[in-house]
């Protein structure tokens, strides 16, 4: 028997992939985990055979826990749902340990082929993430300072580039401002930047903002 564990923070969309995977893989065991911990619980409990896991549950970023998940259950394969589309993004996800990597507007159109790849072992992006990849290989895009940012400082360094004040992302992220403000102070200090200026300029740069 296939045995799916979803994980996600927002139970509706959960309902809903749920509904989708049990009606493309008939008899197939479909879990639910709405927190890191939870999760954590459940693989420990009763091995799967697939992981769909969003990129943020309850204002944690996965893709700190992820490489930990995957030293301790090296045979799952991931499948990563995220809102954002952006490359670095794609790129940590893969190192980190995914398999896969979606967006969730296209997740319903595209989590069954997902799923069926890293089950044949292979790994899997949408066209248009894998086209992202393929200019930034063959650009010889690799080691730029934001690069060597982790998966959280990374996702404020694209809120930041966005334009957003930081109370605006410690909202978004349900994250204190004094949390935020550390994160920026890092991130300034990690990609030799002074200001929200120049970080902006960076982003336009290298084709990450929005």
């Amino acid at each position: 028997m296939l045995r799916i564990l979803l994980a996600d923070d927002h139970a509706m969309f959960r309902s809903g992939l749920r509904r989708i995977l049990e009606a493309e893989f008939p008899g197939a065991s479909v879990g639910e985990a709405a927190t890191i911990g939870e999760l954590e619980a459940r693989l420990g409990a009763q091995p799967c055979d697939v992981l769909v896991l969003d990129i943020s549950m309850a204002g944690q970023n996965s893709l700190n826990a992820l490489p930990g998940l995957k030293e301790r259950h090296p045979r799952l394969p991931v499948v990563v749902l995220s809102m954002y589309g952006d490359r670095p993004f794609v790129i940590q996800a893969l190192r980190a340990g995914a398999s896969a990597y979606l967006t969730k507007e296209r997740a319903p159109e595209e989590l069954i082929r997902a799923i069926r790849s890293v089950l044949a072992g292979r790994r899997y992006v949408g066209d248009e993430l894998a086209e992202q990849l393929a200019d930034h290989l063959a650009g010889g895009g690799t080691g730029s300072p934001h690069e060597r940012l982790s998966p959280r400082e990374l996702e404020i360094f694209l809120q930041l580039a966005a334009a957003r004040s930081v109370s605006e992302i410690a909202e978004r992220l349900q994250l204190s401002v004094k949390t935020v403000s550390t994160y920026r102070s890092r991130i300034l200090e990690k990609m030799a930047l002074r200001s929200n200026a120049e970080l902006m300029q960076y982003a336009v740069r290298h084709g990450l903002a929005g």
